[in-house]
């Protein structure tokens, strides 16, 4: 990857460019979101941000001292009247002045309330208004905001509003639409920029320090300055800076997900070597026997690379030389860097100090430290724990690690998360600027992969970064025996590839043909010694396709030997649809959703949102909310952000002594963890990283991580029981009374588990506190694991209603009633009422009843039963209160295929309950999430804009209506807010409860009296179109667009126009 070069002068000196001008000033501003971004930066001030004129510096000075007087004072005697009367006019005036005669406004500046301009809390009990405006020829460029005086613009003050001065400026900004404010309380002043349908950012600079820090006080009123508000070029105006920084986030964060997936492919590559070696030796293979843990232990590797850096840049770990020299990750880029440097990247090869250090902190943060100058809790979770990958840590008979990674691999382990190669460009990262829901969208990226044994010598292929193919050698030599022509070898590399690997992004047959022939870099055939070893044959075989094969991040040529490891897509890849989900979605999603159970009355009962009231702290603690198809966490991170805003607000007004407490917010969002989030997902690896979220958005440096694993779950919720009576009847349906039902006794009591599972789930339900025996994360463990062997049986009992009726694909009749009585007679046997247990013909139909009848990346189906993993909310509660998210698209074309036609069947049987038609996917996630609810539960998701379409809306939409559930808000088609996928969403918000006629729908931000299933505004004909009976016989559909069209490589693509511009 390539590295910032240093300028210097012809005599040596080092001299500072661009870039690293406008990064030393941004290094001093306090930043949230896609703060300007140095692409954008360097295009407007490509010398550098220009320095304050004499004549405004004076004015700054001139009117700071009474300021800073007023300030001493308030300082001095902070519960003074007078005093703080004093502090308000000095402010206002060195306000005033600051924008009038620094920052250039002069007569555009509109001082005093602006009319209209205005921001109310959600519960409407504290209002604020912009005190000043920035006036131009298209209206109002930008807004002021003064406040009080404060510790920081991010704390909240002590009111009822659970939001700090900079996110109230931003929803007073979108409310208002308008694109920049500034809020300040006179020393900290904050930027702050919002666009619809995108993250707001913003950025904080201390007035008291702007002596010192020329650089980043001349930035800011440059940034501020009248013509780049209202003024000059348009291109060259703040909120375009912003946008292109808001894209330019967006290529970070992609650039990261394609780097972290050749990094983990390193390590799997460097655990591969430390085996090989083990095994020349004559020692055990040290590499687990199930492939796919290796895979696993190289993304918990990166996982926790990652989550350190987040924590240490952000100051949520502990501090102190102690820690940075014994356990910090943060300064090892940059001592490896330093040691490559001086030493040359190969003598890194010789040492492995950075893996010893990340092993020892992981498990530092897991157990605990203490030491004199340096004490860490146990902070516990699954990612740090050892146990979960012995081989990492297991040791040879010499007592050294039997797996080492060396410390150039880890150079470029930790340069793949912390530089972004963005067109040639690298870029340093810092972890204050990445959302959690990035980070959970970076590791997602890393689904749909494995790790698999190589049977045969096989090489990488050049091809889009991060989703290189690979290819057998042999089938090379194969295909250059059958082709003499590049063109046409090119042309069957490709056909391969397309077939083997649906995924891989190989270069384009134009480009292979070219390479094939291209003479090579001297260097990377020296370097063809190291991947390939003393195999002088294999040397020789290689060489003639050095031009074609791809380079590891070390340079070396791509070459996995037989029998060594390489990451390989899993059948469910070509089906992954991962696409960046923008935090402001997440949370537009969040807020309408939740927002109806926060408040009685509230926005189900009126649309006066003066009338709203706030519910009391234990009701909202009480809430269940639940994303059924979790990936990462994203939707389940916004919801606990909303919801800890709303609780700390009912804290203050229970207690206004609360407000003075600086941890509430961090309370509020622990026991927001703690009590009212749940996770599902089908994949285990999307299960940690969405732990992963929930622990970095609710961590804590002096306390354990939220104890979350009693919440994420793994497993498909398609496919579980969903009530007792399912357990009680032994049948999918129990409704259905066949010839056995009741013949064969069992001896499981249903009932007395399911009590002690509950009990067991309200101890669970506890923040953890290592302070208190009962809750520690040890006893949590040991509570969870109690918990697992209770219901063991009826997960079991479980398992074998879904696999006996999945083996009939749930479809009504004789065949599935005589499976069902099989099972009676398999579980009578396995837990008979009196005599000797024989549960082998129960595990025989468990395990042929939950086997794939398709190649997938699972041996067997793990349904979810959510009646047996969280009783208290599905029996007790009577439900979720909320199921929000974005589930997973699959078209109705492509379900079986991928899945295979009885779990297609089981779809339509049983989550659809017979009704038939080629529905995509997202229609049965709507369907389960709706029996799912309680009865007045709320649902906010995400889907393709094919919910409303066709068999999807009728099986899907159609359905939920019929039985009562209204669509409350929602998009029909908008384009995906985020310029790394091209596709139409829509957004379905909606409640089993009622609501008022009154009350109005929005159908795409317009109030309307009512929402059809088509998403539309419901007008005086209702009900769904009917087919024309003249086209009998003419035609039943229209076209299925399965193929990708006319699709180029953009390289192959620009070849033919410099071919033929025609």
């Amino acid at each position: 990857m390539a590295r910032p070069k240093k300028n210097t002068t012809p005599r040596g000196t080092k001299t500072i460019n661009a870039a690293d001008q406008h990064r030393a000033w941004l290094e001093l501003v306090d930043t949230e979101g896609p703060f300007l971004a140095i692409p954008p930066l360097k295009r407007v001030w490509p010398q550098g941000m220009p320095s304050l004129t004499n004549e405004r510096k004076t004015a700054l000075v001139d009117s700071r001292k009474d300021f800073e007087a007023a300030w001493e004072s308030l300082d001095r005697s902070p519960d003074s009247e007078t005093t703080q009367d004093s502090y308000r006019a000095a402010r206002d005036k060195w306000v005033e002045t600051v924008l009038r005669d620094v920052a250039g406004w002069a007569e555009s500046l509109s001082w005093g309330e602006v009319p209209g301009v205005e921001a109310q809390s959600p519960n409407r009990a504290v209002t604020i208004r912009a005190q000043a405006a920035l006036n131009g020829a298209g209206g109002i460029g930008a807004i002021v905001h003064v406040v009080d005086s404060v510790d920081s613009l991010r704390q909240t003050p002590g009111d009822l509003w659970a939001a700090n001065p900079i996110d109230r400026v931003e929803v007073m900004l979108r409310e208002n639409k308008i694109p920049i404010g500034i809020v300040t309380d006179g020393r900290w002043w904050g930027l702050v920029c919002v666009r619809e349908g995108a993250m707001a950012a913003s950025g904080i600079v201390d007035a008291l320090t702007w002596t010192e820090e020329t650089r980043t006080r001349d930035a800011f009123f440059a940034l501020i300055g009248r013509q780049h508000l209202i003024g000059g070029d348009p291109t060259e105006r703040l909120p375009i800076l912003f946008e292109e920084s808001v894209a330019a986030a967006e290529e970070i964060t992609e650039a990261l997900g394609a780097q972290v997936r050749r990094a983990v492919e390193l390590l799997i590559q460097s655990f591969s070597e430390s085996a090989a070696d083990a095994r020349r030796r004559g020692l055990p293979d040290p590499l687990p026997k199930r492939t796919h843990d290796s895979y696993e232990a190289a993304v918990t590797v990166m996982m926790r690379a990652v989550f350190l850096l987040f924590a240490e840049e952000r100051g949520l770990l502990p501090s102190g030389e102690l820690f940075e020299q014994g356990y910090g990750i943060a300064g090892e880029l940059d001592r490896l860097i330093s040691r490559e440097t001086e030493e040359s990247e190969e003598a890194l090869d010789a040492t492995s100090l950075t893996w010893h250090r990340l092993l020892a902190t992981s498990q530092a943060l897991y157990q605990g430290a203490s030491f004199e100058n340096l004490r860490m809790p146990a902070y516990g979770g699954s990612l740090f724990d050892a146990a979960r990958f012995p081989f990492l840590t297991a040791t040879n008979d010499q007592g050294t690690l039997a797996i080492t990674v060396s410390d150039r691999v880890m150079l470029h382990v930790l340069r793949s998360v912390q530089v972004a190669d963005i067109k040639g460009e690298a870029r340093r990262i810092s972890f204050r600027d990445i959302d959690v829901e990035q980070i959970g969208y970076i590791y997602e990226g890393l689904l749909g992969y494995t790790a698999a044994v190589a049977t045969e010598v096989t090489v990488g292929l050049k091809g889009t970064l991060g989703e290189e193919p690979e290819i057998p050698l042999a089938k090379l030599e194969e295909f250059a025996s059958e082709h003499s022509d590049p063109k046409k070898l090119a042309a069957a590399i490709r056909k391969f590839v397309e077939d083997d690997q649906p995924s891989a992004k190989p270069s384009s047959a134009a480009a292979i043909a070219k390479a094939i022939s291209a003479d090579v870099d001297p260097k990377v055939v020296s370097a063809l010694t190291q991947a390939v070893g003393d195999d002088l044959e294999l040397r020789d075989r290689v060489k003639p396709w050095l031009g074609v094969v791809r380079l590891d991040l070390r340079q070396r040529p791509f070459v996995v030997l037989a029998g060594g490891l390489l990451v390989k897509e899993t059948p469910s890849r070509k089906n992954a649809g991962a696409h960046y989900t923008p935090k402001s979605l997440a949370e537009d999603v969040v807020l309408h959703a939740l927002q109806p159970l926060c408040y009685s009355p509230g926005p189900h009962q009126t649309a006066n949102g003066e009338e709203w009231k706030l519910k009391p702290s234990h009701e909202l603690l009480s809430l269940k909310v639940a994303d059924i198809a979790c990936g990462s966490g994203a939707f389940l991170v916004a919801a606990a952000r909303y919801l800890s805003e709303r609780v700390v607000e009912a804290w203050t007004a229970e207690d206004p002594r609360n407000a003075a407490r600086k941890d509430l917010y961090t309370r509020a969002i622990r026991q927001v963890v703690a009590n009212c989030l749940y996770g599902a997902d089908i994949n285990d690896m999307a299960v940690e990283m969405c732990k992963l979220s929930l622990w970095l958005v609710s961590l804590d440096r002096d306390l354990p991580f939220s104890f979350v694993d009693d919440k994420v779950f793994l497993g498909n919720s398609l496919l579980g029981v969903t009530d007792l009576n399912q357990l009680r009847r032994l049948h999918i349906d129990p409704k259905v009374k066949t010839e056995m039902a009741g013949y064969y006794a069992y001896d499981v009591d249903i009932d007395s588990i399911i009590d002690r599972a509950k009990e067991l789930r309200r101890t669970l339900l506890a923040e953890i506190d290592e302070n208190d025996p009962a809750r520690t994360s040890s006893a949590k463990r040991r509570q969870l694991a109690d918990f697992r062997k209770v219901t063991a049986d009826l997960r079991r009992i479980a398992d074998g209603v879904v696999g006996a009726g999945l083996s009939q694909g749930g479809k009504p009749g004789r065949a599935l009633n005589e499976a069902y009585d099989n099972l009676r007679i398999a579980v009578g046997k396995a837990y008979p009422d009196g005599g000797e247990a024989d549960d082998t013909f129960l595990t025989s139909l468990i395990d042929s009843g939950l086997k794939p009848t398709v190649v997938t990346d699972y041996e067997r189906w793990q349904p979810l039963h959510w009646v047996i993993e969280a009783p208290d909310v599905i029996i007790d509660n009577g439900g979720f209160d909320a199921i929000i998210g974005n589930p997973p698209f699959l078209g109705g074309q492509k379900l079986t295929g991928a899945m295979g036609t009885n779990v297609r069947d089981w779809f339509v049987n049983v989550v659809a309950e017979g009704r038939r038609g080629s529905a995509d996917l997202v229609a049965y996630f709507f369907l389960r999430a709706t029996s799912l609810l309680q009865r007045k539960g709320t649902l906010g998701l995400v889907a393709t804009n094919t919910v409303a379409q066709g068999d999807t809306r009728e099986v899907g939409l159609d359905a939920l209506v019929a039985k009562g559930f209204t669509i409350t808000r929602s998009v029909q088609s908008r384009t995906w807010p985020a310029a790394s996928a091209n596709l139409e969403y829509a957004a379905v918000w909606g409640t089993l409860g009622p609501v008022p006629d009154i009350v109005p729908r929005i159908s795409d931000d317009v109030p309307v009296g009512g929402i059809t299933t088509l998403l539309e505004p419901a007008g005086r004909a209702t009900g769904n179109p009917i087919r024309l009976k003249e086209n009998v016989g003419i035609g039943f559909q229209g076209c299925i667009v399965l193929g990708m069209g006319f699709v180029l490589e953009p390289t192959e693509a620009q070849e033919w126009i410099a071919a033929d511009a025609r």
